[in-house]
């Protein structure tokens, strides 16, 4: 059931591997924006921006859990390239040690900084209380969000793209089951959403490492493949740490633009917040790229394939830019319908408003899309290959560019500022990543 990414046409061999990735990242995506819909259209616009304006907040802590437990199964894909089983166990064995601890750090600190955070935000008081219940629930929970992420990245690190695609498209149909029972007919709010989300996600997670555990020869771990040493830890930290602080620094830019977006009406981060999950939405595929590319290039990397890994990246950005072109029209097209469904029914009289915040955002990232499709790629290619610093290096200058426009410009174009200062940084990441590409990835002959 593992998949070796070093043989077989590279073309064939990146789509069979990404179409599950894809697959279930819709699906994840879509529970997402169920959780949105449901409460935009059963608890009202300001428990919407409520949700919204939690964003940065939530990615701040997830996003780092998804860089460490991205970066430790690169470390496992690349022993695994190598063909070295016994390094690969011992990894897995690292990998969750150090996850254990991850989890039990990020819970402490992320539900004690909540209310702190929140208010040095600027929060508007209508939709504090909505912001609060919902990430304290999430962070609560964290360890369900750790456990997930890591046996996926485990997986994938073996080949397995299948797995985790079959126990997130579970999550995603009892998360939007549980949504439902707990928002609409027990009228828990947002709780209820952020209750659905970490049920869901601890089934899936438990059930999954007992399906991969029990299946893959790789993974019958022993006493002797927990006992590690520093530097063996460090080695995994070293790609892990860089990934999840890139996430980190991404999010702090986004928390920034949110803090700016709370001077904004309700009906405004109402809009921005749907536009953002239709944005994310309509990136899906290139993200799933980017996680397929992170792992061929570390199993080929380890393997010594360095002209097999270069050409992956070639075909992957061709495949790239298709995609793009498709989504974005989708969007440019589409985005008044898309936003309806996140409106509850009594909210005529702030309609015009929401859609104009929605329509505005969308505009820009549809025209500004094949930048940020391309970032997910040239970024985890080199970090498939261990190089992670100019990649942390974009995430700080992608974090420069969006504090200094969000401060800048929405207060000589208003609103419009705010989704012109995202897709500034998403230029600018774009050119540090595509640069740093061309110069540090091996040559055919190097490794």
């Amino acid at each position: 059931m593992t998949n070796d990414l070093t043989v077989g046409n590279p073309t064939g061999v990146i789509l069979k591997y990404s179409v599950p990735i894809i697959i279930g990242n819709v699906f994840q995506q879509v529970y997402n924006l169920v959780d949105t819909i449901i409460v935009g259209r059963y608890v009202g616009y300001q428990a919407l921006a409520g949700l919204g304006i939690t964003n940065g907040l939530t990615f701040f802590i997830l996003g780092f859990v998804l860089g460490v437990t991205s970066g430790l199964g690169i470390k496992t894909a690349q022993y695994f390239g190598a063909g070295d089983i016994k390094s690969v166990k011992r990894s897995v064995g690292t990998s969750l040690l150090i996850c254990v601890g991850m989890s039990i750090l990020l819970t402490l600190l992320s539900t004690l900084s909540i209310g702190p955070v929140l208010h040095w935000l600027g929060t508007r008081e209508d939709i504090y209380q909505y912001a609060y219940d919902y990430v304290f629930v999430i962070f609560a929970g964290l360890v369900s969000q750790v456990a997930y992420n890591m046996i996926a990245c485990i997986l994938r690190a073996l080949g397995d793209s299948k797995t985790p695609l079959y126990f997130l498209i579970f999550s995603s149909v009892l998360n939007v089951i549980l949504d439902i029972l707990f928002i609409a007919s027990f009228g828990w709010g947002v709780k209820g959403a952020a209750y659905g989300t970490i049920i869901a996600q601890s089934l899936s997670a438990i059930i999954c490492f007992y399906y991969a555990f029990r299946k893959y020869p790789e993974l019958a771990l022993s006493r002797e493949d927990f006992r590690t040493t520093w530097d063996f830890i460090w080695e995994h930290l070293r790609i892990g740490l860089p990934m999840a602080f890139q996430f980190s620094i991404t999010a702090v830019g986004v928390v920034l633009l949110q803090s700016a977006l709370n001077a904004f009406p309700a009906t405004y981060i109402a809009g921005f917040t749907a536009a953002n999950k239709i944005q994310q939405l309509g990136s899906i595929i290139a993200i799933s790229f980017g996680v397929a590319m992170a792992n061929y290039a570390g199993q080929n990397y380890g393997a010594g394939k360095i002209a097999r890994a270069r050409k992956g990246v070639r075909v992957t950005v061709a495949m790239t830019m298709v995609v793009c072109l498709v989504a974005s029209l989708t969007i440019a097209i589409f985005n008044h319908g898309l936003t309806s469904l996140f409106m509850e029914n009594g909210v005529a009289g702030n309609a015009e408003e929401i859609f104009y915040a929605s329509r505005v955002y969308l505009y820009f990232s549809a025209c500004f899309y094949p930048f940020l499709f391309l970032i997910f790629i040239y970024r985890n290619a080199l970090q498939g290959i261990g190089y992670t610093f100019w990649p942390l290096m974009a995430g700080f200058f992608e974090l420069f560019i969006r504090i200094i426009f969000s401060k800048i410009l929405p207060h000589y174009m208003g609103y419009i500022g705010l989704p012109l200062a995202d897709v500034m940084a998403w230029f600018g990441a774009f050119t540090v990543l595509v640069i740093s590409y061309y110069i540090q990835m091996p040559k055919p002959e190097q490794k």
